[in-house]
């Protein structure tokens, strides 16, 4: 590894450590949320300290001391290693695949002059995930950008849901949801590509998702784009196959621990736990 490499490397864990970002603890305005984005920003500290360990130095394990240590439990050291492993295939795919993705935003850019004539069903799913970026050029420099931005909606978008004013965090139909994602990107292990979920796991997939909440990350771009060119690249094939085997681990994992895990709400910055009926959150 060459000492370009290394700095890159260290770049990532200096924004691996930086988040959740500084920004949203000054958008928190009660006790809950702040304490919140410190435990947040506490795990990330500790997986920066992993990242380094394992991808630049060589030695040594600071998530398995904590564990040792009872900092953390085991489900959480499993889900940190994970992560690790999944940042890694994360970037190593992003690294491969920032040109194509490069090429698609340039595709949408150009199909942004047929929006009118798009059936009404595909003319929704364009407002809803592609709109706002097929009028912007693409903001990326480098394939870190890239990166810096997928990693930033990841841990900066799954910290804001205590900001909103009511925000459900259904987690066994979470769980349920991780479950079906796993078996679709199970079907992508061998080559890389996954097939086209049918109507029926669609919608199965949407009643179990905050549907109306998801919308355009650049990470379901940058799949999106790496899945149409690696029929022809063996190169980054063999990365989204990395990829997918990481992020199955993930999700394979999150069901498990899901099933040990009540539902919760964030009304109004405060954390609510659900009832022991579920379905109805009970008021502090």
């Amino acid at each position: 590894m060459t000492r370009k490499d290394d700095e890159v490397l260290e770049q990532i864990a200096q924004l691996i450590e930086s988040l959740p970002s500084e920004c949203l603890l000054q958008r928190c305005w009660t006790e809950d949320q702040i304490k919140e984005w410190h435990r947040a920003r506490k795990t990330q500290v500790l997986l920066a300290e992993g990242w380094r360990a394992l991808f630049i130095n060589g030695y040594g394990d600071p998530i398995l001391e904590a564990l040792d240590k009872k900092e953390i439990s085991q489900h959480k050291y499993d889900l940190m290693v994970c992560i690790l492993s999944h940042d890694q295939a994360q970037w190593e795919l992003v690294l491969l695949g920032d040109k194509y993705v490069r090429q698609f935003h340039s595709f949408l850019q150009n199909l942004s002059k047929f929006v009118d004539s798009f059936p009404k069903p595909l003319k929704h799913i364009w407002h809803k995930f592609f709109q706002r970026i097929s009028l912007k050029e693409y903001p990326f420099i480098s394939p870190y950008d890239l990166f810096a931005e997928t990693l930033r909606e990841q841990i900066d978008g799954s910290f804001s849901w205590c900001l909103e004013p009511y925000y459900d965090v259904p987690v066994k139909k979470w769980g349920a949801a991780t479950k079906q994602l796993s078996q679709i990107f199970e079907k992508g292990i061998h080559d890389g590509i996954y097939p086209q979920p049918n109507l029926i796991e669609v919608a199965k997939l949407k009643s179990k998702l905050v549907w109306h909440k998801v919308g355009f990350s650049w990470m379901a771009i940058t799949i999106v784009a790496c899945q149409m060119a690696a029929r022809n690249d063996p190169s980054l094939r063999r990365k989204l196959v990395a990829y997918n085997k990481s992020i199955q681990g993930c999700f394979k994992l999150a069901a498990t621990v899901s099933r040990k895990i009540h539902g919760f709400a964030w009304v109004n910055g405060q954390e609510i736990p659900a009832s022991n009926t579920g379905g109805i959150y009970a008021k502090p």
